[in-house]
């Protein structure tokens, strides 16, 4: 796996944040909250790709992936 730093790359407890992507360059945060496998947490100033993430989340809701499955 790859790991990519936002703007801040450890939280205040001293816990990595990070974008994972696999060797072949698939995103998987992107992933999970695409297939309703995890909400998002956006905390300022690492909000490059909270639009995103609120874009699939909201499709993996009305979709009722996931969690959302009803």
């Amino acid at each position: 796996v790859r790991l990519e730093s936002d703007i801040v790359s450890l939280d205040p407890y001293g816990r990595t944040l990070s974008y994972v992507y696999l060797e072949d360059d698939t995103f998987v945060n992107a992933i999970l909250v695409k297939e309703g496998y995890a909400l998002i947490m956006t905390v300022p100033p690492n909000v490059r790709y909270s639009e995103l993430f609120h874009k699939f989340q909201v499709e993996a809701r009305e979709n009722n992936r996931g969690l959302w499955k009803r």
